[in-house]
């Protein structure tokens, strides 16, 4: 993230620490948490981030996560959605709407709406409602979440084996035909999380 990124983020992040060093220990833990595996969302220009949590974790009841992931997103202007609860986990989605929306038109229509039938006039909450559904009722991920990710579409559509791309290699997803820019998002991605670890650090 380029220097000017983060003066542009300070004052949010000192704000936010302010009220977490008078907030409780468990949700003081669990915003820190959420920073470093949101930071590709709040620094690097990432659609979303998808976080599988053990409810062991730190642990907290279902509720009292949910209210602290509404708590970091307010602080932070991104929105949030639990996606599916299970016996040993949860998993929930930041994510900033506008970009998502962004992605979403951008998206292939053929892809979305005659492959994978989902309904016309979608936006980010819509989307993520079906994604949900479809998560509760197969038990499986639906795949398609990755435009809500910031992966390249060409490697969703690839990994979905509706783009004829061979698989060129991996960053975290698999990435389909030209490997370069997957890699140059990825390598933007680090560089958020490393300046989310440095942040706190120097806190």
């Amino acid at each position: 993230m380029k220097k000017d990124a983060s003066n542009r983020h300070k004052p949010v992040f000192l704000e936010w620490r302010k009220n977490l060093v008078m907030a409780e220990d468990s949700r003081e833990a669990f915003e820190r948490w959420l920073f470093i595996q949101g930071a590709g969302v709040l620094f690097g220009g990432k659609t979303g981030e998808l976080l599988i949590m053990k409810k062991d974790l730190f642990p907290l009841p279902v509720d009292r996560y949910c209210a602290y992931a509404e708590s970091f997103c307010a602080s932070w202007g991104l929105c949030y959605r639990l996606l599916v609860v299970s016996e040993q986990s949860l998993k929930l989605i930041i994510y900033r709407e506008c970009a998502v929306d962004r992605r979403l038109k951008r998206a292939s229509k053929k892809f979305l709406h005659c492959y994978l039938r989902y309904p016309f006039g979608l936006n980010a909450r819509r989307f993520l409602d079906e994604v949900s559904l479809r998560w509760e009722k197969t038990g499986r991920i639906p795949h398609e979440i990755g435009i809500a990710l910031g992966y390249p579409l060409k490697d969703v559509w690839g990994f979905m084996g509706f783009r004829s791309f061979r698989c060129s290699g991996s960053c975290g997803w698999r990435i389909f035909g030209d490997p370069a820019p997957s890699m140059r998002i990825r390598a933007r991605y680090d560089d958020a999380r490393r300046r989310a670890e440095y942040l706190l650090k120097a806190a």
